[in-house]
């Protein structure tokens, strides 16, 4: 939906899905989506109230961070949420464009006013008062800033990218199957797999990885990645990684876990 005081910030480049912030069976269950902008996130705190006696009003999530790449530069409310209903609350983070991007983890917390509601009659009961509710940490990671974006033809772009911003790599990942490597990899990064190089064939050969994305701002990167199985050991990744600028290329080089 449109919001008016978010309006300012151009246009968001991607939205990521919904991450859980608490249980499922919780008294209030709380979803966030970030959204992606240039120079800002916005995270949207989708909140529903399961409890038949109460209203929520007033409702925000206040969040915090022992890193200062990101500041918290705005909030919006949800006025009102009943029972059975879903409310969205939001909070504005503006990054520091000098900084090099890494990623960061957040605790939040959901404030509130409660007011008592008869179930029977709807009426309300008594005065609001205070509440906060410690929800899951949040993480900002890398790859939410990336869109995953298909090229028609990988070995094509590659050569066209050319090794100019060129980083090279090699990791050890404690994963038992090339299978699970390869979705490691692709969630590290948040990149697009190409031309079938997402689904591993052999168990028992190295399996060549191509995965091609855009960094927020609209650079493309381009990866080339060989997972090999050691026994006993886990997996080797190899990853040579192009893209328009070489901070780009070593960040994203750097953020395979």
């Amino acid at each position: 939906q449109e919001i008016p005081e978010l309006a300012s910030l151009g246009r968001v480049f991607r939205s990521t899905r919904p991450v859980a912030l608490t249980e499922s069976e919780t008294e209030y269950v709380v979803e966030c989506v970030k959204h992606i902008f240039e120079e800002h996130i916005v995270l949207q705190f989708i909140v529903q109230n399961t409890l038949d006696d109460q209203r929520l009003d007033n409702v925000t999530v206040s969040i915090e961070s022992d890193s200062d790449f990101y500041e918290v530069t705005g909030e919006i409310a949800a006025d009102q949420i009943k029972y059975g209903e879903i409310g969205n609350c939001f909070a504005v983070l503006e990054r520091k464009m000098t900084e090099s991007l890494a990623s960061c983890q957040f605790s939040c917390e959901m404030k509130f006013a409660i007011t008592q509601i008869d179930p029977a009659t709807g009426e309300e009961e008594g005065e609001p008062y205070e509440e906060e509710y410690p929800l899951e940490d949040l993480e900002v990671t890398t790859s939410d800033y990336m869109a995953r974006v298909a090229v028609p033809d990988f070995r094509a772009s590659w050569e066209t990218m050319g090794n100019t911003h060129e980083v090279m790599d090699k990791y050890l990942l404690h994963v038992k199957t090339l299978k699970e490597a390869v979705a490691s990899v692709v969630d590290s990064l948040g990149m697009q797999p190409c031309e079938g190089t997402g689904s591993v064939k052999s168990e028992g050969k190295p399996h060549m990885l191509h995965l091609s994305g855009v960094f927020v701002g609209g650079k493309s990167a381009l990866v080339r990645s060989q997972l090999s199985l050691q026994s006993g050991e886990g997996v080797v990744v190899k990853i040579a990684v192009r893209s328009e600028r070489e901070g780009l290329s070593q960040m994203l080089a750097g953020s395979i876990s």
